[in-house]
């Protein structure tokens, strides 16, 4: 058989099984609608069943695709037969082009619809007013450390952390100019994402003068108006807003990792890989933090996050945050938490969810 024989008989093959798949994913689009039909609750986003589907796939996933690219494929697969029975509003950090923007894509998949936000503050308000169904903000960078204005809406909003994406995270320098900048110009971007990237700044622009804006994509917004500002931010944002990319991944630590949390009304199943997120206010007194970390080992549990807010109420008292492995309904975390509820502290469940896989 010639080659061009052979390669006509690949494409037909190829050309076959797509039309088997696209008759099965409309199969499964209308079981979807079927199953929708069939619950009792008017809930349509399901973190705890689509955490199982995706998980379940890598495990009988013998390739030669990645398990990375299975889930991104069914992500949108599912995402597609989730919008059959509606097209949930997602409320995120804006503008588009942001890393919150990426990380609605990667949490949501495409079949929704956004709602750009101009504050992290706004993005609860949207959620808990229920003007959008769920909200993506970011609450924790690898080497910058928490955002605290998301710790402190957790604290004054009543909703509950659904999901959590951990995303690494690049930075580029872009602008109209093709050149690094020098003297004279100016180089935008959200002050987290400066600080990100000091030692590339301090290396390669040391007398260009750094200004923090609301996000890095105001920072791409302004640099596409005036070719004597460059602009910090991810390669989404130079391609929505139509801006030449001068130099990949100048940030400091190639390992920068930010983790973001969906937020929403519901509470979330037990997946059997779970987190749970708790916060705790003290008063200021000898042995308050010890107290509260005690019960945590007693009952073998994984803390794998701790930090701390002034409380808003009380001065010098503190209101500690904490994730550890586990959820509400586990033996172990409803021991964890009949102890802590005993003390003087104040307790508030933020939520359990599935726990982020890598």
């Amino acid at each position: 058989m010639s080659k061009k024989k052979e390669l006509d008989s690949i494409r037909k093959k190829i050309d076959e099984l797509d039309a088997e798949l696209l008759q099965m994913l409309n199969q499964r689009s209308s079981l979807a609608i079927e199953a929708g039909e069939n619950k009792k609750e008017e809930v349509i986003y399901k973190p705890e069943r689509e955490a199982y589907i995706l998980r379940q796939l890598k495990k009988i996933n013998t390739g030669p695709l990645s398990d990375k690219q299975i889930v991104n494929i069914f992500k949108e697969i599912i995402s597609s037969c989730r919008a059959q029975e509606k097209e949930i509003d997602i409320a995120f950090l804006g503008p588009e082009g942001t890393y919150s923007d990426s990380a609605v894509k990667e949490n949501f998949g495409s079949s929704i619809n956004k709602t750009a936000s101009d504050t992290i503050e706004e993005v609860f308000k949207a959620v808990s007013e229920r003007k959008s169904d769920y909200g993506i903000v970011p609450i924790q960078n690898s080497s910058e450390g928490p955002i605290n204005v998301t710790l402190d809406c957790l604290s004054d909003f009543n909703l509950n952390i659904c999901g959590e994406i951990e995303m690494l995270i690049h930075h580029s320098l872009m602008g109209l100019n093709q050149a690094l900048p020098k003297k004279g110009f100016e180089i935008h971007a959200h002050e987290q994402t400066l600080a990100q990237c000091k030692n590339w700044l301090d290396a390669y622009c040391p007398d260009v003068n750094r200004v923090s804006v609301s996000s890095n994509a105001q920072a791409a917004k302004n640099a596409k108006k005036n070719s004597e500002i460059f602009a910090i931010a991810g390669a989404l944002a130079a391609g929505k807003y139509g801006l030449e990319i001068i130099k990949r991944n100048i940030e400091d630590y190639s390992n920068n990792t930010t983790r973001f949390i969906s937020i929403g009304l519901q509470e979330v199943a037990s997946t059997g890989k779970d987190k749970t997120s708790l916060l705790v206010t003290t008063k200021n007194e000898s042995g308050a933090l010890y107290n509260l970390l005690k019960p945590i080992q007693k009952n073998g549990l994984n803390l794998t996050h701790i930090t701390y807010r002034p409380s808003k109420v009380d001065k010098w008292n503190y209101s500690f945050f904490f994730d550890f492995e586990g959820h509400k309904d586990d033996k172990k975390v409803k021991s964890l938490l009949e102890e802590l509820n005993a003390t003087d502290a104040e307790i508030k469940l933020l939520g359990s969810y599935p726990k982020a896989e890598n």
